[in-house]
């Protein structure tokens, strides 16, 4: 009785490491799938963000030209448009050419607000 026992407790063993191989099989399987399927979208990614095929869709949807100088205001002008006086005040402002970016936002919200 004793060796039955054991007997049966070897081939309950023995199926249970068969099963979590088996399973160990399946995740590996998932596992190269999934890393196949990351790198599909990374290239669909890489494709979809690319910068020539962005500005040829820009080029064909969309009425967006580049700004003109009259559209271009520098960081004092804008301060004067939206009454800034502290700004306009400051003696020793930044060269509008060396704030580079309170002329960027400057010139996106004047473009924004026309």
């Amino acid at each position: 009785m004793l060796l039955a026992a054991a007997a049966f407790g070897r081939y309950r063993a023995e199926v249970s490491v068969r099963e979590l191989r088996e399973d160990i099989e399946r995740i590996e399987t998932s596992k190269v799938e999934e890393q196949r399927e990351i790198q599909m979208l990374r290239a669909e990614i890489a494709y979809l963000e690319n910068p020539d095929r962005l500005s040829k869709i820009a080029e064909t949807k969309t009425d967006l030209r580049p700004s003109t100088s009259a559209q271009r205001v520098n960081a004092r002008e804008f301060a004067a448009l939206f009454g800034d006086e502290e700004f306009i005040a400051e003696e020793e402002a930044p060269a509008p050419e060396a704030d580079v970016i309170r002329n960027a936002l400057a010139m996106a919200l004047v473009t924004d607000a026309q």
